[in-house]
């Protein structure tokens, strides 16, 4: 028999009978008991209140909030962050200074405010930080298109007038006001000191509030580059009624976009007792702390790297100067 040879058919079924046909359906699919629930409108404007934007600021994610007084009374502390300029470092053209103040609450970081420099780029140029006069316009944030360009009317405004510092004349400082009433609501100021940096803090009603000193010794103040940015800067908030520290503003190390730039972050834990008021001066304050120890314009950071012109070098409130 040839075994590629077709064998013959057989009278056997190849495949053995199936028992049956698939079971009958027990009927088609269930009548649906509508259209599928309308959806509300997706609306794009201010965010309410606990509802978190997609704004990452560092990791981070900001929840906004409507009115930034009413939350700065609440806050028990702050987070201050200066927004990197990289085309002030490419361009060596001193550019104003942008700060976003965030509240700390039991939701999360709260979008409060947003500060912007008002200054002449003559006084940017050729001002040290001490002498530079610039205004510091306060804006109120509670939408995520004001993260851009889309500003309103700052509710207040920060006022660092031109001082031609000497010693304990003419001593830098920065005068609050509240554009709604026009009263002015205090001022901060940085007193002459020959070894520990210190600050007074003076509301309008109730005078001297607060004394601010840091040790001069910190490696914040006193190291160079990326040493001293890195490095954590501690300023205590002393209550001048029971000489006691109740409060701290913190320069934090910085990360790897503040190391190329002048940009830093400033953690603000208020005191206990603290009204909104007093909070908006403290909050100056850490602004001022920024401009007098951790701010360069472009003449300075070319003295700095290059050593600056031969001299002795005195401190005056924590600063140096050279004779």
């Amino acid at each position: 028999m040839n075994p590629y040879s077709v064998p013959p058919p057989s009278n056997q079924p190849m495949y053995p009978p199936q028992q049956g046909a698939y079971p009958p359906q027990q009927g088609a699919y269930p009548p649906q008991q509508g259209a599928y629930p309308e959806q509300a409108p997706v609306t794009y404007g201010a965010p309410q209140v606990g509802v978190v934007p997609p704004a990452i600021f560092g990791g981070m994610q900001f929840i906004y909030v409507e009115d930034p007084m009413a939350e700065l009374a609440s806050c028990p502390s702050l987070l201050i962050r200066q927004e990197p300029e990289f085309l002030e470092k490419l361009t060596g053209c001193e550019m104003p200074n942008v700060y976003h103040v965030f509240g700390n609450s039991p939701l999360g970081f709260r979008y409060l405010f947003k500060c912007i420099e008002k200054s002449n780029c003559c006084a940017r140029k050729f001002c040290n930080s001490n002498q530079r006069p610039l205004d510091l316009d306060i804006i109120h944030c509670n939408s995520y298109d004001q993260l851009g360009m889309n500003y309103t009317t700052p509710f207040a405004t920060m006022q660092k007038p031109f001082m031609c510092t000497f010693y304990c004349l003419c001593r830098p400082e920065i005068n609050i006001v509240l554009n709604s009433t026009g009263q002015p609501v205090g001022k901060v100021k940085h007193v002459c000191s020959f070894c520990d940096p210190t600050f007074e803090v003076y509301n309008n009603t109730t005078g001297l509030k607060y004394i601010v000193t840091a040790n001069c010794c910190q490696c914040a103040l006193r190291c160079p580059g990326w040493l001293g940015k890195t490095a954590r800067g501690i300023f205590d908030i002393i209550d001048i009624g029971t000489n006691q520290v109740v409060g701290q503003i913190t320069r934090e190390p910085a990360d790897m976009s503040e190391l190329v730039t002048d940009a830093d972050t400033y953690a603000v834990n208020f005191p206990p007792t603290a009204d909104a008021n007093d909070k908006l001066l403290i909050t100056g304050l850490a602004l001022l702390i920024d401009y007098q120890f951790f701010e360069t314009n472009a003449d300075e950071g070319h003295k700095k790297k290059s050593g600056g012109k031969k001299g002795v070098s005195i401190s005056i409130g924590g600063k140096k100067r050279r004779k």
